[in-house]
């Protein structure tokens, strides 16, 4: 039997690399092989256990090649670049890399592609490279813009997390009209090479470790933000959360980018059930977006509301922004690793979301699979 290297997932957060057996294109499948994939936090935590998910082989961010077209293919042809869509915009819960096996491997089956066609989209060839890996994120970022421009207006907004997810949010509420951007960071070191980088002013940017909301409301010249954007590590989302309600002016927008660990978390008034909230707002449907009002425990009401999945219309979307204007995206990976030295890059991404990472921890990997 064939046989092709997957990066698998072992016990206690170990990552192993691993010989499977190839998989066959039948006469309705698509065969792709995977060449860019980005390392997500999603990928970490369900490494380490704090999510669960069922796939064997993660990595949801991707784009790669087409290898093999069944018989009664009529719509893929051979060289074909495609990006992956991650979750099934009609079954809620079935997502690449958490459900099924996902991206880190060496060649990827789309059975039946007819029916699956939700999960590939079709690229332009200049986008199979490192920061084609950036189009899901992307693509949930403008989705994220969407909800808050639609369930208010594009005023002061406040984006809580350091990490790659964070700061694609930032950019994109910038493209997209926003007022201002505001960047409540964690210790990683990662808000300081947001500074150094370009992507904030110092002002801008404020630790979590301090008087949060204060701070906020400072820099913005006493007044209450519009929107949160919540993009920290699940432990982190409580918190950011009760801060939110207090920086935010009555009737301004939470948005839980983030899972939730706990899934419910406690606000004082009530509890939030957040996986339930994010998929409320699922792959671009209901188009008007969903939310519902929260009161604080000083009486004042908020709006909350989640998302879950991307449209295709995010992922053309997403295409159009990385080659019209690459330059902010193109910056944001810091590292292109090699298939074979992933296992020592995951390893170290553990490390690090476990607060025992050792020198710089990176922004955005990237692995690469299948060189030419």
């Amino acid at each position: 039997m064939n046989s092709h290297k997957a990066l698998t997932r072992g016990r206690k957060a170990e990552v192993n690399l691993s010989l499977a057996g190839t998989p066959i294109c039948g006469p309705f499948d698509v065969m792709i092989a995977p060449r860019f994939v980005g390392l997500c936090g999603t990928d970490i935590q369900i490494y380490r256990g704090a999510i669960h998910g069922a796939a064997n082989v993660l990595g949801h961010e991707g784009v790669g090649v087409v290898t093999e077209v069944g018989s009664e293919v009529n719509d893929w042809f051979l060289g074909d670049a495609v990006a992956f869509n991650p979750v099934n915009p009609v079954v809620q819960n079935d997502a690449l890399g958490r459900s099924f096996d996902g991206l880190f491997q060496e060649r990827i089956l789309v059975g039946n592609a007819g029916s699956n066609d939700w999960l590939i989209n079709r690229i332009p060839i200049n986008l199979l490279t490192p920061v084609g890996a950036l189009i899901a994120p992307v693509s949930a970022a403008i989705y994220s813009s969407e909800l808050a421009a639609v369930q208010h207006n594009r005023g002061k907004a406040v984006v809580v997390g350091d990490g790659p997810m964070a700061l694609l949010n930032s950019v994109i509420l910038r493209l997209s009209g926003f007022e201002s951007v505001l960047l409540i960071h964690g210790d990683s070191g990662r808000g300081n090479w947001a500074v150094q980088n370009g992507y904030f002013d110092q002002g801008d940017v404020i630790s979590r470790r301090g008087d949060v909301v204060g701070n906020v409301i400072e820099r913005m010249s006493g007044e209450l933000a519009d929107v949160a954007i919540i993009c920290t590590p699940g432990e982190a989302v409580e918190q950011a959360a009760r801060d939110a309600l207090a920086y935010l002016k009555p009737g301004g927008l939470v948005n839980f980018i983030s899972d939730a660990i706990p899934p419910v978390i406690s606000l004082g008034t009530g509890d939030l059930k957040v996986h339930e909230l994010q998929l409320r707002n699922h792959c671009g449907l209901p188009v008007a977006g969903h939310a519902e009002g929260f009161e604080s425990e000083n009486l004042k009401t908020v709006r909350v509301t989640g998302q879950h999945g991307i449209s295709s219309a995010h992922v053309q979307a997403s295409v159009t922004q990385l080659i019209e204007n690459p330059q902010p995206f193109d910056k944001l990976i810091t590292d292109v690793v090699n298939f074979d030295d992933a296992h020592s890059f995951i390893s170290s991404a553990v490390e690090w979301s476990l607060g025992r990472g050792v020198g710089d921890r990176p922004m955005k990997t990237v692995i690469e699979i299948n060189p030419t």
